[in-house]
């Protein structure tokens, strides 16, 4: 019963922490519903495989810790996977980097709960219970540090890398099994060593912790790069889309003075009908050729975030190409939003993409984007023909799509990105087989 009840707080302190630090990891506050079903279909499993493997099976101590850390991260990966709805790749990046910074603080912790042992408390039940009230308030300050430094931000460019994100799984596998080999050293450091191992741990934790902030920001570099080249293109486009507008006026201009001169002759010869036909015609003309250009062109300048500039001139382009008619209103000038300008667009791109995907499979294809930013809010509404039923319940299920399987990841995603901004609302609506996402964000 004595073995049994240490084990069990052991397992109760470590396997709280690591959940701790998952949602550092995820930059997301502690909620309880979750961190209980997670320590509940995890935490108790391999609680009692840690048992067996020490207890009943009397493994050796390191070969019991090896099977049990295994067990550990296996079944915590699942649950990351099942509660936060990430692929396997995502959740065990999630996973080892959480369990890099658990492994090292409890080694940390350990080393000086041992030297109390070495100096008279014998315990063991009370030097665990030592540990954990040790480890509780130290790992609350970690996160605090980590949260004030946006660790979990920084991270975010990490696990969202879906080009590489198996083998950024694979890296930081392989760094939390450097943290876990260091980790068994402690059983045989002696009293006179401690220090120096404390030290050693403290060293690692902030090297391992450094490579993962490195990797991250790599991608977070080249991601902004690329949207900076993009918006450099984009802002090319629309200069040129300008001089084709003032050509097109020039022509236009030439066109109506013709115009003009045929309604002069009409109108001596008292032609009404002919005159009204004119006309007509140079409404018509002028709303194809320039009327719907200058809207356009007036529209994108109301988008005064040059990021979101690029981006809505990018999808435009896309769609003008794939011959899908995009109707733009921005009813309200907008020059910043309470959101990361980074976080908005992929948001915006998620939603305009698959709009157009769709709408390129519909009879008349055609894809409608308002801004209208008023009282404080800016509120996004991309519209699209959808002739396919939606269910609403299921959209946001990763793998979910009306066009097949394994396919509907970007609603998913984009839930995962509005989870980080209580502020921002969501609506989505499905009527008369026209599919509406809406989005409002403080600014």
């Amino acid at each position: 019963m004595r073995n049994f009840l240490i084990l069990f707080i052991d397992n109760l302190a470590s396997f709280s922490i690591l959940i701790f630090f998952i949602f550092i990891v995820i930059d997301e506050r502690f909620n309880w519903k979750k961190a209980f079903k997670i320590w509940l279909l995890a935490g108790g499993p391999t609680g009692i495989l840690n048992y067996v493997f020490l207890i009943l099976l009397d493994l050796d101590s390191v070969l019991a810790y090896a099977c049990s850390s295994a067990c550990v991260f296996i079944f915590t990966t699942i649950q990351v996977a099942l509660v936060w709805k990430q692929d396997r790749w995502r959740a065990i990046s999630i996973v080892g980097i959480a369990a890099i910074m658990q492994v090292s603080l409890v080694a940390a912790v350990s080393v000086v709960v041992e030297y109390l042992a070495a100096h008279g408390v014998k315990n063991g039940v009370g030097m665990l219970q030592r540990m954990y009230l040790l480890c509780l308030p130290i790992s609350f300050g970690v996160g605090f540090l980590l949260r004030k430094m946006s660790f979990g931000r920084i991270i975010r460019y990490l696990l969202d890398d879906e080009k590489h994100k198996q083998r950024i799984a694979i890296e930081i596998l392989l760094l939390e099994l450097v943290a876990e080999v260091f980790f068994t050293f402690r059983m045989g450091v002696n009293s006179e060593s401690m220090f120096t191992y404390s030290a050693a741990v403290i060293i690692l934790l902030l090297l391992l912790i450094s490579i993962i902030v490195y990797l991250s920001s790599r991608v977070e570099n080249a991601h902004k790069l690329q949207l900076q080249h993009s918006m450099i293109l984009q802002q090319q486009m629309y200069v040129e889309h300008l001089e084709q507008l003032q050509k097109e006026m020039r022509a236009f201009r030439h066109d109506y003075k013709n115009m003009l001169s045929g309604m002069y002759l009409y109108a001596k010869e008292g032609e009404v009908v002919k005159i009204q036909k004119v006309l007509e015609k140079l409404e018509i003309d002028f709303d194809n050729k320039i009327g719907e250009k200058i809207h356009t062109a007036t529209q994108i300048g109301n988008i005064q975030i040059p990021e979101v500039k690029s981006l809505v001139l990018s999808k435009m382009t896309k769609m003008n190409k794939e011959g899908i008619r995009c109707s733009l209103e921005v009813l309200y000038p907008f020059a910043q939003i309470k959101m990361d300008v980074w976080d908005f667009n992929r948001c915006m791109g998620i939603l305009i993409d698959n709009a157009i995907e769709a709408a390129a499979v519909c009879e008349h294809p055609s894809v409608e984007l308002l801004f209208m930013c008023q009282g404080g809010f800016l509120t996004v509404r991309v519209t699209n023909p959808c002739e396919q039923d939606v269910d609403l319940a299921h959209i946001w299920v990763e793998g979910y799509s009306t066009k097949g399987e394994n396919r509907g990841l970007g609603l998913a995603n984009y839930q995962r990105i509005l989870e980080q901004y209580p502020e921002a609302v969501p609506l989505t609506s499905y009527e008369n087989h026209i599919f509406a996402q809406e989005l409002t964000v403080e600014v």
